[in-house]
């Protein structure tokens, strides 16, 4: 790569990152179209690029890019995340399944692992009582506002009124405001009146 092809290549790349952070995904895709990806060494920048084509809904242009990116650097667990994203869209459950296992097998410690499975399984029509389990497992591990709301809401699914009541109280008090927390105030508001302090 010349110098001038170094500098046009990174001002496109400064362009696709802008784009992204403003939700331009179209756009760019359509800039990312313009580079050959095939000569680009730089692996984040080819995740990168399989993040673009993925939010455009170009997911066969996403996979192509991430299995370039994965034969450049196959002990990344990212890469096999992100591949693993783009076959549940494309609802290719095999594969999905088969990245979902090597991303546990490089990364068992990862709890990742658990959004994963539950993505897998919600796309293949699993039931809330099948995805209640992984949720709670997740939860377990590693306590987070968008999973711990989504907890909450599979426990109001189910009917499972207590649950989900005590769900959103643990969800107020532990993060006290933001948009998870306003959907949990919702929620609880379906069963019973809030508190003084919520």
């Amino acid at each position: 790569m010349t110098q001038l092809d170094k500098y046009e290549y990174n001002l496109k790349l400064d362009q696709i990152k802008t784009l992204l952070l403003d939700g331009k995904y179209e756009d760019a895709a359509d800039i990312a179209d313009t580079i050959n990806w095939n000569r680009i060494k730089n692996v984040n920048a080819l995740v990168k690029a399989g993040e673009v084509y993925e939010k455009a809904g170009r997911f066969e242009e996403s996979r192509d890019i991430l299995l370039d990116a994965y034969d450049k650097s196959p002990i990344g667990r990212t890469i096999i995340y992100r591949l693993a994203e783009v076959a549940i869209k494309m609802k290719d459950f095999d594969a999905a399944l088969e990245y979902y296992e090597e991303f546990v097998e490089i990364a068992p410690h990862d709890n990742q692992k658990y959004i994963l499975k539950y993505e897998i399984k919600k796309a293949q029509g699993a039931t809330n009582k099948e995805l209640i389990p992984i949720m709670e497992e997740f939860k377990e591990q590693e306590y987070s506002e968008e999973w711990a709301y989504e907890l909450a809401y599979l426990y109001h699914k189910e009917s499972m009124t207590d649950k989900c009541i005590d769900a959103c109280d643990e969800l107020i008090l532990w993060f006290g405001d933001g948009p998870y927390v306003e959907r949990a105030l919702e929620l609880k508001m379906l069963y019973q009146p809030l508190t003084k302090t919520q």
